[in-house]
């Protein structure tokens, strides 16, 4: 079975070819994620006695999922070498910026026999990390045939997602079974993968290591990031993050609307595209609504009505939540299935989302029965949502309020995805160690 699969992936590769060498998306990293592995990386992972921890995360998001997480491990056992890879170049820049200190960051190879094996050759991990929602056969196939054992935190499997697994369980439930232990960020997802294993499998809810990851900025560097965009004691504003096409055009259709039913008040909108490759198309569609941008990579400062802000950087969205009075969350109308609507709570923001939230629906379905989320599905009804929102502080507060306790009671994760990571590798469980016991599971794991 896994032979076959190997076949079928060669020659998926060798048909995407040309893709891959020609477009600037997926030329990313092409030659690591083919198993060359570069001279100065094969040096430094040889040269560790201790056997590291692999983390994957593909992209931005799930990077920002593992960050808590991979810092927790490395500040309990600074020891234990880590490994991250992505997909994306994006994920990579990201992953660079803020573990690249201490921490040897790679592409994720193509999920091919020679591949895989190249990287694994290299690594010797004592443990493989998936984050999230990724299940690839070759790579769980030859770590199980070396022992290593492969762990799922923060696990994600959506209603439509699941119904496709359903469909192959007859191949995908093999690779599943040779998974050591799953941390699923529901009860929903812990049925799911269940199902997927037939009950084989260590399964747990461990909560979403994205709330972990969202601490507030202090006061004082909010009130910094407000006065270097030149924003006044009584301007509103209003944030659409992680944008995707067609999402940019209806939030300025909403803002046009909004400083029309709103003469007198001073309301800036700000705009951060999920990607980078789309920064200087939404620039495009910014002119052409008649707005004056401005880029957060010049420096610009708001001065006039019309101005919009771009936030054309990776990484920073997070923080300039803080000075938002309301915020949209991206994905959710287009077709993606929605980004981390809990977000803009950790600095109490009421969230407006659009009716595309399979992949947050969970989260969308806690805030929605708190009526702290406020689904759209025309500018329209986005504008008669702002206007109610940002007339009204007492109201933006209790919303916020209520958003931000939801947020509070879902963290927890990191503490019980270190736990799954350590029961594992049978480390000890005390601050100072990382010394093996006995592998979980009666795997032959060297740590």
């Amino acid at each position: 079975m896994t032979a076959l699969y190997y076949i079928g992936i060669t020659l998926l590769l060798l048909f995407l070819w040309p893709v891959l060498i020609f477009s600037s998306k997926a030329r990313f990293g092409v030659k690591q994620k083919l198993g060359l592995i570069p001279d100065e990386v094969r040096k430094r992972l040889k040269a560790s006695i201790v056997k590291p921890i692999w983390f994957h995360s593909v992209s931005v998001g799930e990077f920002n999922a593992a960050l808590p997480l991979i810092n927790a491990v490395h500040d309990k056992y600074p020891s234990r070498p880590i490994v991250v890879s992505t997909t994306t170049g994006t994920g990579q820049q990201l992953a660079v910026e803020r573990v690249g200190d201490y921490a040897q960051i790679i592409y994720f190879p193509y999920d091919t026999y020679f591949s895989v094996k190249s990287w694994l050759d290299a690594i010797n991990p004592a443990l493989f990390v998936i984050v999230e929602t990724e299940m690839w056969p070759g790579l769980i196939t030859q770590c199980k045939d070396r022992g290593v054992p492969v762990v799922i935190v923060n696990g994600r499997i959506s209603p439509r997602s699941f119904k496709s697994y359903r469909r192959i369980k007859w191949f995908f439930h093999r690779y599943v079974k040779m998974i050591s232990h799953i941390g699923a960020q529901t009860s929903n997802e812990v049925e799911r993968y269940r199902d997927l294993c037939d009950g084989e499998v260590p399964i747990e809810a461990m909560g979403n290591l994205k709330c972990d990851g969202l601490k507030a900025k202090s006061k004082a560097d909010i009130e910094k990031l407000r006065a270097s965009l030149a924003l006044g004691a009584d301007d509103l504003v209003f944030i659409a993050g992680s944008t995707h096409e067609g999402e940019e055009t209806f939030v300025l259709d909403a803002y046009a609307k909004i400083l029309k039913l709103m003469p007198g008040k001073t309301i800036r909108l700000i705009i951060a595209p999920r990607h980078p490759q789309r920064f200087d198309r939404a620039e495009e569609l910014i002119k052409e609504a008649g707005f004056t941008l401005l880029r957060n990579s010049r420096c610009q400062r708001f001065k006039d009505d019309l101005d919009v802000y771009l936030i054309d950087s990776i990484g920073h969205l997070a923080t300039f939540y803080g000075i938002a009075d309301v915020a949209f969350v991206g994905g959710t109308i287009a077709p993606i299935g929605g980004h981390n609507v809990l977000e803009p709570y950790t600095y109490k923001v009421p969230v407006i989302s659009g009716p595309r939230l399979e992949k947050t629906r969970d989260f969308a379905r806690m805030l929605e029965e708190r009526e702290a989320l406020f689904v759209v599905k025309t500018p329209e009804g986005m504008a008669e949502e702002l206007q109610r929102l940002l007339s009204d502080d007492a109201l933006r507060q209790e919303i916020g309020n209520r958003g931000n306790k939801l947020l509070i009671d879902s963290q927890g994760a990191v503490d019980k995805a270190l736990l799954i990571l350590e029961e594992t590798l049978g480390l000890k469980k005390g601050p100072s160690s990382d010394a093996p016991q006995q592998p979980a599971q009666g795997r032959g794991v060297k740590a």
